[in-house]
């Protein structure tokens, strides 16, 4: 006689699959649904650009953006072998993605097109060839989500922008209903989410930097001796309740901004200057073989050989 199963399995009631279905619509009913079409970005000019470029920048440069992206972010990381089992990664430092790409419907006269080529001819002069210093040229770029009202919810700003690429346009007798497009390509350094001031509801509210995002820089570098003794000499970030601001706080006393960065540079060049070291030493290695089975003592011979240990 076969044994009775008495595995009991627990199927979900229709009641019960109803519940759940209405809870997971109501996940989209009450924030909202993102849709890619909802969007707006704004180009804050370097302000040498937007004072020579006032005339010519068109009123709705901002409504003929097509198309924008939300750059990403990515922890760099290296892998721990030195650990006693499985290798595993650990973090190194942080990258941002290498440029974005903002599409502009074209005029018929290019005018969105000329406005970034002036911006590319002011960090490079066509002329001289001369490079603009990095503070004068860089911009930055907002970018937010909108709602079905088109009200504000999400933002980045995406800070030291300028124009790297302008790509190349396209045309074609095949395409005839078409609108021309145009695709500039910006660099940049980082990207920082914005907070609303306000309620974002009502379209009123002003879209501002985190505190614990925005670095406050007390500290004078290279300051010469006898400097006010009222000035702080600490680089400080500003505290706030987000679990995230306590990550920011700089506790490092007498902290001067740079001050890692030039060490590391240091020891780069250190480096590299051990490596043309090492080489010059493969290249008088590699001379010595050459001539080793032409006379028994070549280097010798040659007279500079003296003093080297091979």
């Amino acid at each position: 006689m076969a044994k009775e199963n008495n595995l009991m399995f627990d199927y979900p009631v229709q009641e019960d699959r109803d519940k759940t279905f209405e809870q997971w619509l109501a996940t989209f009913q009450k924030d909202g649904q993102a849709r890619p079409n909802r969007f707006e970005a704004v180009i804050n000019f370097p302000p040498t650009i937007q004072e020579n470029l006032k005339s010519q920048l068109p009123r709705d440069f901002t409504f003929r953006i097509n198309s924008v992206s939300f750059p990403g972010k990515n922890l760099r990381t290296t892998t721990n072998e030195n650990a006693y089992g499985p290798s595993y990664e650990v973090a190194q430092g942080l990258t941002y993605g290498e440029e974005i790409s903002i599409e502009f419907y074209l005029r018929n006269n290019h005018e969105e097109r000329w406005v970034f080529n002036s911006w590319q001819d002011y960090i490079v002069s066509p002329t001289t060839y001369n490079v603009e210093y990095y503070d004068n040229y860089v911009g930055s770029i907002e970018v937010y989500q909108l709602d079905e009202q088109n009200h504000r919810t999400a933002g980045i700003k995406i800070k030291n922008a300028f124009p790297k690429t302008l790509n190349a346009i396209e045309v074609s007798n095949e395409t005839v209903s078409a609108l021309l497009k145009h695709t500039v390509g910006f660099s940049f350094k980082e990207w920082i989410p914005l907070q609303a001031h306000g309620n974002p509801n009502d379209g009123k509210a002003s879209w501002v930097e985190y505190p614990e995002y925005k670095e406050q820089v007390v500290s004078k570098r290279n300051a010469p001796m006898g400097f006010d003794p009222r000035t702080p000499t600490q680089t400080m970030f500003p505290n706030t309740s987000r679990p995230v601001g306590a990550a920011f706080n700089d506790k490092f006393p007498g902290r001067e901004k740079g001050i890692f960065e030039d060490a590391g540079k240091a020891f780069n060049d250190v480096l590299a200057a051990r490596d043309r070291v090492v080489f010059a030493q493969q290249k008088v290695l590699a001379f010595r073989n050459f001539f080793r089975g032409i006379t028994k003592n070549p280097i010798s011979n040659l007279g500079i050989g003296r003093g080297l240990r091979f």
